[in-house]
């Protein structure tokens, strides 16, 4: 999951300047990622299909890249097979923030091994 938002964010940044920022934050109850890049500004409409499969935004920066645009639908899989929440925020200025929530796991019981 986290390697095709890293991808993404690379394939469709601008070409030249462009920066991603990678944040995490975490508390008892949820984890989330966030990937944002400044590649070009992504119209509603368009944003509105990037997790279905085979749906590519345009502005695609590097050309030697054989992706088909299952990046996000990929992603949004494996999000909602962990109940989690996934959100697709265009920038004002361009470019494109991918949060995912998911629940945190469930703090792990002690093992106690049977006496012999």
């Amino acid at each position: 999951m986290s390697t095709n938002l890293l991808h993404n964010a690379i394939v469709h940044n601008l070409p030249e300047g462009g920066t991603i920022r990678v944040m995490t934050e975490s508390d008892s109850a949820t984890a989330t990622l966030s990937i944002e890049n400044t590649g070009p500004s992504i119209a509603p409409e368009t944003l509105a299909t990037l997790t279905e499969p085979f749906q590519r935004g345009a502005g695609r920066v590097r050309t030697d890249d054989a992706g088909v645009g299952l990046g996000l639908a990929i992603v949004k899989t494996i999000v909602d097979a962990h109940d989690g929440t996934l959100s697709l925020t265009a920038g004002v200025a361009g470019g494109l923030r991918v949060g995912v929530r998911l629940h945190a796991a469930p703090a792990q019981a002690p093992t106690i091994s049977p006496s012999k």
